[in-house]
């Protein structure tokens, strides 16, 4: 028996990651991404090049699209070629499975579940034609289908603030929860990496000290309303706070040329007088982006939806200080044991005085380095992910 991890749109490259790090562990695993994209930007492509292992049986899908015939029959055949028992499904399409014989556990990605399932859309709103030139009707099926992979799901993963909305469209619909898949090594190493990039890349930029966020730009105008508001410029007032305070220019804030609101970003800068302590670089691989996150002093995440997402955590495993905004309210939601070690706030002031207080205190800062490092260790190591992986399915087959 196998697993077999499904989505219908692109995310990233996470559920690719999932299954490269179980076939790593000997847990045997299949992955499809319905409708592979072959052109535009494919962020799985991106971070982990165009070679497709063995156990990535998308190419079976290149031309196929939805939930046709044509891809239930297919996704029938893989089940009984590769005899699959277990599948993690993300996607609006994946009620698909379940006409295929393959029950599944839905794992909601981000705010794609807020758009194709919780948020009513009228056929006549024009705002959604003019500003995003989406057809509303289209959004409206994309709804229907999204909601039927919820339905049709054995078990559904969410963030906090979406089971009242999940409560309304499935109200008896069981939860589960995964950690997040990290990488994670020793920490001596880690130090030492640490040091090495942090003095590269001040040497790069000409900076004392630097402060980095990979989150993508999308917070201006109308898309603050969506719920994939990043609140980046939340970040910017604080930086801004903490540089009239202590007067150390010497610092720069670093931030990944990435999202519609990037020209929004360096406006903001402008107005606050901060752009010559802005940096920008172009998107990169996540090797990449690990020696930003080890070489920074401290990393933002997001502020507009309160919700822990990899940008922060990827940041921990590093051992860099975070400052984040998630929900820390008492949820039915399943959810680590412990939270994050992260400054979690979205005032600016309140984040520029923890700047303060932690950048100018070098014990209280080593402390809460290594404590996030040892965070992700105990919660989101590759070791930790597999083992709740397969448990999460044993536990299914014992109900």
């Amino acid at each position: 028996m196998s697993y077999l991890i499904f989505c219908s749109f692109e995310v990233g490259g996470v559920p690719f990651k999932m299954a490269e790090t179980l076939n790593r562990f000997g847990v045997e695993t299949y992955y499809i991404y319905l409708g592979k994209k072959k052109s535009g930007h494919d962020s799985t492509q991106f971070h982990y090049g165009t070679h497709s292992p063995k156990w990535d049986l998308s190419y079976e899908f290149q031309n196929l699209v939805g939930c046709s015939p044509k891809v239930i029959k297919r996704l029938n055949q893989l089940k009984n070629r590769y005899q699959i028992s277990h599948c993690l499904a993300t996607g609006g399409d994946v009620y698909c499975l379940k006409q295929a014989g393959i029950d599944y556990l839905f794992w909601s990605y981000g705010g794609d579940l807020d758009y194709q399932c919780f948020i009513d859309v009228s056929l006549l709103n024009s705002l959604l034609k003019r500003k995003f030139k989406i057809n509303p009707f289209r959004f409206f099926t994309e709804g229907i289908r999204a909601r039927k992979s919820i339905r049709y799901a054995e078990r559904v993963t969410i963030a906090p603030y979406q089971s009242v909305a999940l409560k309304r469209i499935c109200p008896d619909k069981g939860l589960f929860f995964l950690p997040h898949c990290l990488k994670v090594v020793d920490y001596q190493e880690l130090v030492r990496q640490k040091d090495i990039n942090k003095r590269l890349i001040c040497r790069e930029f000409q900076a004392d000290r630097f402060l980095f966020s990979s989150t993508r730009h999308f917070w201006a105008g109308f898309q603050r309303t969506f719920t994939d508001n990043k609140g980046n410029d939340v970040m910017l007032l604080a930086y801004s706070k903490y540089l009239e305070i202590t007067k150390n220019h010497g610092s720069k804030l670093i931030l990944v040329r990435k999202g519609p609101d990037v020209e929004s970003t360096k406006t903001l800068a402008n107005r606050l007088g901060i752009e010559g302590n802005i940096v920008w670089v172009n998107e990169m691989k996540r090797e990449d982006l690990e020696r930003y996150y080890q070489g920074a002093t401290i990393c933002f995440g997001h502020f507009g939806t309160p919700v822990i997402t990899h940008s922060i955590l990827e940041a921990l495993a590093n051992g860099s200080v975070g400052v984040s905004y998630f929900d820390q309210q008492k949820s039915v939601v399943p959810f680590y044991n412990q939270y994050p070690p992260i400054f979690n706030n979205r005032d600016p002031k309140d984040i520029s005085e923890f700047m303060m207080k932690v950048l100018s205190d070098q014990d209280t800062y080593e402390k809460l380095s290594y404590k996030s490092w040892l965070w992700i260790k105990n919660n989101c190591s590759e070791d930790n992910f597999v083992e709740s992986f397969v448990k999460l399915f044993n536990e299914k087959f014992k109900n």
